[in-house]
């Protein structure tokens, strides 16, 4: 475990931007990192431009503006350019003198931020208490920028080729830590890699209760996840979702279940919500572990946009659906359109029928009375009833063959690597905040 200073760092992250130009994918990253500080409890200081308009993501940091100067996009030494200098030396000096760590882009390279560069550079070596942590973008070396652009260029390379005081310089992988030191004259040793993060909610849109519902529950660090939108009727089976997903943990996978449980707030309905919950810590799920939605939010106790689940579905991997009975299930299709594993009841015949093959298939029990030549009929008071010699041996079968495919499928590997080792969260506690206390 990483212990770090109880004095709160006060952090920067300068920029020369203009315009929260929502193309710019810089733009992206600068929002991504005020809100990785953000859950960090760091309230960050963002430097931008005189004519920046913040929007709404930077309302979460507190805005310092420096003069608007000519950039250029060849490295060129321009009429104003010392006095250039001097105006943001100025200005970096009066809004860095209580910053204890300063991240930059491309600030050390950029042609473009030459005049930024520089007054940085001053203001290193007058306040030598900042750490500097500089993201270098751009994969072109600086020789060859300025061979392709030869004006000011022995003063450029100069510059660039001296390291920059008390800094880090950040890579992305561990390939491109190799390059940086040759580049920029560094020993290796000051270079870190911080991957960039994937703001998980925010790319699926999510609204502010789903948003604290997978931060308050962990959800995104999970290895499987499984929201099931169900009317608590006993028909639904919830039981075996749980069971199965509980058995999961058996395979070293951390699982999240989440019961979207509308319409559910009164008789029997409430009576089998109190069971499921005795049921899933018999199981061995934790309060952590598995969610009902109308006891998250007030907002949610008796229904859940559709809109909201659809966004669920989309960070879940497994989808089991035991139901007795049904026509169709859209719950089904839109698990499966979103990507996730199916696991449907055997003995409930039309699930075949409207899925095909490719889910796993598993004895439910059902309203349907399957006959022993595997014809199949559905009469009133019939019911297929399937019975386990090990309900648990049966129920850790399932899990097993879940396990496999979350883990063999190129697709869904991939997406639980992403979402546990790239969110906001992950990359700031295992990559930035070690580098916030040195």
């Amino acid at each position: 475990m990483l212990l770090f200073s109880c004095k709160m760092r006060k952090v920067c992250i300068a920029t020369n931007f203009n315009s929260a130009d929502p193309a710019y994918s810089l733009n992206r990253v600068v929002q991504d990192q005020i809100k990785m500080l953000r859950l960090g409890s760091f309230r960050p200081v963002v430097i931008v431009s005189e004519s920046f308009e913040p929007i709404e993501e930077y309302k979460n940091a507190e805005v310092r503006k420096i003069p608007i100067v000519p950039c250029h996009n060849e490295v060129k030494k321009d009429p104003t350019f010392d006095e250039d200098v001097k105006k943001l030396t100025e200005a970096f000096e009066k809004h860095l003198k209580d910053i204890d760590v300063v991240l930059t882009h491309d600030f050390v390279y950029q042609p473009s931020a030459l005049k930024h560069n520089i007054a940085c550079r001053k203001v290193a070596k007058k306040y030598e208490n900042i750490r500097w942590l500089h993201w270098i973008h751009s994969a072109t070396p600086p020789y060859t920028l300025a061979n392709l652009r030869p004006f000011f260029k022995d003063e450029y390379i100069n510059l660039v080729k001296e390291p920059f005081p008390n800094s880090f310089y950040i890579a992305f992988n561990d390939l491109m830590k190799e390059t940086i030191p040759e580049n920029f004259g560094v020993h290796i040793s000051n270079v870190k890699v911080v991957p960039h993060p994937i703001d998980v909610p925010r790319f699926f849109g999510f609204d502010e209760i789903l948003e604290k519902l997978v931060r308050e529950k962990k959800v995104l660090f999970a290895d499987a996840i499984c929201t099931y939108p169900v009317r608590l009727d006993r028909g639904k089976q919830v039981e075996y979702v749980i069971k199965t997903m509980a058995k999961l943990k058996d395979f070293d996978m951390e699982v999240r279940v989440i019961i979207v449980d509308f319409h559910s707030t009164g008789g029997d309905k409430v009576v089998y919500r109190d069971e499921l919950k005795r049921l899933a810590a018999d199981w061995g799920l934790t309060p952590m572990e598995i969610t009902f939605t109308s006891e998250f939010d007030e907002k949610w106790r008796v229904r859940v946009p559709w809109e909201t689940v659809a966004k669920l579905q989309m960070i879940s991997n497994v989808y089991v659906h035991p139901s007795v009975s049904e026509t169709y299930s859209l719950t089904t299709q839109e698990a499966g359109v979103a990507g996730a594993v199916l696991v449907l009841n055997q003995d409930f015949p039309p699930m075949r029928n409207i899925y095909g093959p490719n889910a796993i298939y598993r004895k439910f029990s059902s309203n349907w009375d399957v006959l022993a030549d595997n014809r199949f009929a559905y009469k009133e008071g019939t019911r297929t009833e399937t019975r386990y010699a090990s309900e648990e041996a049966y129920h850790l079968e399932t899990a097993g063959m879940i396990a496999y495919h979350l883990r063999n499928d190129f697709v869904s590997a991939m997406q639980i690597k992403l979402r546990k080792e790239r969110n906001l969260e992950a990359v700031f506690n295992r990559y930035l905040k070690p580098l916030l206390f040195v």
